[in-house]
């Protein structure tokens, strides 16, 4: 179980487990993405960059100083390491582009299912009308937006893990995570992130108040039956509001989540800037993770193809939040399915934050039959490479947009 904390780099000592610096890896000395700190140099050369924060997992390592509980594990019984000499700064997915993600998919899938556990508590608790634990909420987003500042794709990637009967509460962690990341992106500071993750975290728990037989029915709704559903943000926040401690922040996301930017959205048929950011935050991820789940009343869209067509959904979304949220995600979001020029099938499994239309693909090379022969791992940005997507999703609006970067 990952237990990430936060500190100055100036903290640093031997025996803590260094689990990336709070910012972007372009500029980290380091080809691992986390590791235990053994000598003197490692330290040396965290303190030389231009990071002032780092993050440590003080499950696997030691605390800081000021921190009472006793450390995990004991560092100092181990054999030095011989020292790490400096490398040339580069991304660690340029250096190895599956292994940076896969360093960190397992704690974040510990991190999911824990996730996974609260939230279904929550939902639980809602439904008997019994208090949530708001400061148990709040320690969760803290968790995840420490994981999303870490390492964005590895979380991003997990929460795509859904089964459609379980879909209402994970689709809260989902829309948390992507609030965080959306945060980041924007310019947030670390405390606007983790309101903003609280906040999508919790913008759906009206639905727990909705028979599950609609919630859930594989038919298409009646009108009626529709504006049922379209009671849950009331629902919410009349139940968030009469519990200790939720935040303003919260409510207005609950009972606003669903507004638009042109006036038609609901309840309250409030227009652009009536709408609060958060709220136009959550109006954003809470559609795109909607469309690219499955449900037990349809298929999941592709996630190119979804920001391609929530791209032409005029009055719908503010046009900057919806040009963040693409760049958080990628162009390609991970999981997409792709063709490349050399006519090998792809998934998108990490971004290039350099140059959003060429990320790291695993590529297939298939029979006649779709069987996969063999599969590759390939960072398209890497120089000399000539392969390339071929098939783009919403290819004209990419281009207008000049989000190649």
């Amino acid at each position: 179980m990952t237990q990430l904390r936060k500190i100055p780099v100036s903290q640093l000592r031997i025996g803590m487990y260094f689990s990336g610096f709070n910012g972007a890896w372009i500029a980290s000395p380091f080809w691992r993405a986390s590791f235990m700190i053994r000598t003197e140099n490692e330290i040396r050369q965290a303190q030389q960059t231009d990071h002032a924060y780092c993050w440590i997992d003080v499950h696997k390592g030691l605390a800081p100083d000021s921190d009472s509980a006793a450390p995990s594990q004991d560092a100092s019984a181990a054999p030095p390491a011989p020292p790490v000499p400096p490398v040339p700064s580069v991304s660690a997915a340029a250096l190895d582009p599956a292994g940076a993600l896969d360093l960190d998919l397992s704690d974040a899938l510990h991190l999911y299912e824990m996730a996974r556990q609260t939230t279904q508590e929550v939902f639980s608790q809602a439904r008997l009308g019994r208090s949530l634990d708001v400061r148990k909420c709040k320690e969760l987003v803290e968790q995840i937006a420490a994981s999303v500042a870490h390492n964005a794709d590895a979380l991003l990637s997990i929460i795509r893990i859904k089964r459609a009967d379980e879909y209402t509460y994970l689709h809260s962690i989902a829309v948390c995570t992507m609030m965080v990341a959306l945060g980041r992106t924007l310019g947030l500071d670390d405390k606007a992130c983790q309101q903003a993750g609280l906040a999508g975290f919790l913008h759906d728990v009206g639905k727990a108040f909705i028979p599950l037989e609609l919630l859930n029915k594989p038919d298409r709704l009646t009108d009626q039956e529709y504006r049922i559903i379209q009671r849950h943000p009331a629902l919410g926040h009349a139940y968030l509001q009469g519990l200790a401690g939720v935040p303003d922040y919260v409510l207005e996301v609950c009972l606003h989540h669903h507004e638009k930017m042109d006036g038609t959205g609901y309840p309250m048929r409030q227009q652009g800037q009536q709408i609060s950011l958060y709220a136009r935050m959550a109006a954003v991820c809470d559609v795109y993770d909607a469309v690219t789940s499955h449900r037990v009343y349809k298929a999941a869209w592709d996630p190119a193809d979804s920001l391609s067509r929530m791209a032409s959904w005029q009055g719908h979304f503010d046009r900057t939040i919806f040009l963040a949220f693409v760049k958080t995600l990628g162009i390609y979001p991970l999981g997409s399915i792709v063709t490349l020029r050399s006519g090998r099938t792809a998934l998108v499994i990490c971004q290039n934050r350099k140059d959003l239309t060429r990320p790291v693909v695993k590529a297939f090379s298939n029979t006649a039959s779709m069987e996969a022969l063999e599969n590759e791992i390939v960072d398209l940005a890497a120089d000399g490479q000539t392969d390339a997507i071929a098939e783009r999703s919403g290819e004209d609006w990419i281009k207008s947009q000049g989000l190649r970067c």
